[in-house]
């Protein structure tokens, strides 16, 4: 029976009907805009916080060890060369632990990426020239493992 004498019986049943389960429709759009918009923070984050790391271990593992390796000029000998990619491994191990300021590591990297930016394989005397300027900053910050220069 009706509490309202003016509502008829009907009519309240149809209110006390169960109403359908919200619907969840935009909900997995918006989780996907949310992922989306960190992506760039994350970046960011990693830029400013990291950015250095990040140097390191691109010229490192990416520019030096693999770039490279593949662009090895045939004149110069295998030993010699791998000399070459160790003497770069360690100046960019030591600018990574601060011994050598980040100016250095720029200014090599720029000289790197330059001797690079031709087709084909590196001249000898750009890689040697290069070397050198790596050894004496090395040997100028007292890194170690730098023998007497060739």
């Amino acid at each position: 029976m009706t509490s309202d004498p003016h509502v008829p019986e009907d009519e309240e049943d149809e209110e006390e009907l169960p109403l359908a389960p919200p619907r969840k429709e935009g909900k997995g759009c918006f989780l996907v805009l949310i992922v989306l918009s960190a992506i760039p923070v994350v970046f960011f984050l990693l830029t400013f916080l990291g950015g250095n790391y990040l140097t390191y271990v691109y010229m490192r593992y990416f520019a030096v060890d693999r770039g490279l390796s593949v662009r090895r000029p045939p004149e110069v000998p295998l030993p010699e060369f791998k000399r070459d990619l160790e003497d770069f491994d360690r100046f960019y191990d030591a600018g990574n632990r601060g011994t050598i300021p980040g100016r250095d590591v720029v200014n090599l990297s720029s000289e790197l990426k330059n001797m690079m930016s031709y087709p084909g394989p590196v001249r000898p005397e750009v890689l040697r020239e290069v070397d050198r300027h790596a050894r004496e900053v090395m040997q100028q910050y007292h890194v170690d493992g730098v023998g007497t220069a060739r």
